[in-house]
């Protein structure tokens, strides 16, 4: 462990579609100053350069013959340099939106906890303060879908919700998975409905109090979802676009607006069912022992 008590690590893990590139970049925006105020923050931009990745960084994976590599607690002492806290935000370490192997979801970020364990022990912590954001089952699986499409991986609505049931976004399930892991001492939940509103709290929370300030939030939305016609467009067009253009081709012509709705693959009676079981999910992590589920 780090010889300084006053040091502690905050882990941002997403999850995705809650916002989590809007937080990142409000908070990339004011690294400079954060550091100078003794915070040092790391995202996607750092760690999705070649090599970087959070895994390689810390030893999590097998080095090749010809790697070198620095210790875990070398890295670490790197990366904080004199700082007092560490800020990392990598929604891809707890695991994929959409699995490639196009077969059933069970369980949303199966191996969150054994990971974040994993991280914790390599960097000889007392345990990581993990951050978390939810959404609504059915609008996140309505926004992972398009995340599909922008991808250029072409699947018709009816076949990915039949891989992506919406019983498989279980929020509930992970964050009692979270809380009983050994390498998280604190756990912080919000509802991705309530984000705009409670900015200024999860940053407080993720950079301390004095430094909150020093992050202000991005005017502007950074992705944008696809409309119905988008989606409509990908699936019918003859534009001949490679498929990783498609639907980025489809949403810049219809973009999300009165005129071109957000597209929406459940019915109202599958939403209703999804606020039920949402509800239910919050009303279950808010009655975790040792979970801050921060509300407006």
């Amino acid at each position: 462990m780090l010889p300084t008590d006053d040091f502690s690590v905050a882990f941002h893990i997403g999850a995705h579609k809650t916002a989590t590139s809007h937080l990142q970049r409000s908070l990339r925006e004011a690294s400079d100053c954060l550091a100078d105020a003794g915070v040092w923050y790391y995202g996607p931009s750092y760690f999705r350069l070649p090599g970087r990745s959070i895994q390689r960084l810390f030893g999590l994976i097998p080095l090749k013959e010809t790697d070198q590599r620095r210790s875990p607690q070398d890295q670490l002492t790197l990366m904080r340099k004199d700082g007092h806290r560490l800020v990392l935000s990598e929604e891809n370490y707890t695991g994929v939106l959409n699995s490639p192997r196009r077969r059933e979801v069970k369980m949303r970020y199966p191996y969150a906890a054994q990971r974040m364990n994993a991280l914790a022990q390599v960097m000889d912590i007392e345990g990581l303060e993990v951050f978390l954001g939810i959404r609504h089952p059915a609008r996140y699986l309505n926004s992972a879908y398009g995340q599909q499409l922008l991808g250029g991986r072409l699947m018709t609505f009816e076949r990915y919700r039949k891989i992506n049931p919406l019983s498989s976004v279980n929020w509930l399930s992970l964050a009692k998975r979270l809380n009983r892991a050994k390498g998280i001492k604190r756990l912080t939940v919000w509802r991705y409905e309530d984000y705009v509103p409670l900015f200024p709290r999860i940053c407080a929370a993720m950079v301390g109090c004095d430094a909150a300030n020093l992050v202000k939030p991005l005017p502007r939305r950074i992705h944008v979802g696809l409309s119905a016609d988008a989606v409509h467009e990908v699936h019918q067009s003859d534009n001949k676009l490679p498929p990783n253009r498609q639907a980025n081709f489809a949403r810049k012509h219809f973009p999300v607006s009165d005129q071109h709705p957000a597209f929406d693959g459940f019915t109202l009676g599958e939403h209703a069912a999804a606020d039920v079981a949402y509800d239910n999910q919050i009303t279950g992590i808010k009655a975790l022992s040792g979970v801050t589920f921060l509300t407006p």
